[in-house]
């Protein structure tokens, strides 16, 4: 049996959650942020969980559609229940498929711009968890850098963007698995708490077929 929790987040938000997976944290708020979108915009979001960064984008009007693609069944549902629940059942689409597999889940070259909220963790990496929900979510075998960014390149437009948050310490493997599907680092966020040292995530905005050239940038949380 799932048990779930329903919490108010930012714009108004009720978002219902499974209590066995991940929950809402900083990561989604700050990449929801990030992404520029536009109110005639289409986006796909991959690894979609609960729906959370499709809601703040159409709440903050970043989007006019979305379409996630979740592996999880039990996600899809979810994640239309809470857009529905929040009045975005008509801007919002969630396809069951695997994101390592994207043929037939979404139309080639259509999406304005992709968000991802992946997986991070290596396979051979830290204890898997006791929750398969949640070990899908955390360990990249599930879907790691390279089929992140082979998706989001099939799917966006010439001159689309993708936007993703990750690890730091893992950024070279992003980038790198970025630059082999055409798509190019142009803005770069390092995220710090507190009066940490090192950063705890990095936010990247890569763009389909543009030259070279990145804006750094640091905030504090």
């Amino acid at each position: 049996m799932d048990f779930y929790k329903i919490t108010q987040i930012n714009n108004n938000i009720n978002l219902k959650e499974y209590t066995d997976g991940l929950l809402f944290g900083t990561d989604a708020l700050l990449l929801s942020r990030f992404v520029k979108g536009g109110c005639n915009k289409h986006c796909v979001d991959l690894g979609t969980g609960s729906g959370v960064i499709s809601l703040l984008l159409l709440s903050e009007n970043k989007a006019s559609t979305i379409t996630g693609i979740e592996i999880q069944s039990k996600y899809v549902s979810l994640s239309t229940e809470n857009a529905v629940s929040n009045g975005y059942g008509d801007r919002f689409t969630c396809v069951e498929g695997d994101v390592c597999s994207p043929k037939n889940l979404f139309p080639s070259e259509k999406a304005d711009f992709v968000v991802s909220n992946p997986p991070f963790m290596k396979s051979n990496c830290g204890k898997l968890n006791d929750s398969e929900s949640k070990t899908i979510a955390r360990h990249e075998e599930y879907l790691p850098a390279d089929k992140l960014c082979a998706a989001a390149s099939m799917y966006l437009k010439y001159g689309g963007k993708f936007y993703v948050v990750y690890r730091p310490e893992r950024m070279c493997t992003l980038i790198t698995a970025m630059k082999n599907n055409a798509l190019e680092p142009k803005r770069i966020e390092f995220v710090f708490s507190g009066n940490a040292a090192s950063p705890s995530l990095v936010l990247i905005e890569a763009k389909k077929g543009a030259s070279e050239g990145v804006i750094i940038t640091n905030q504090k949380i």
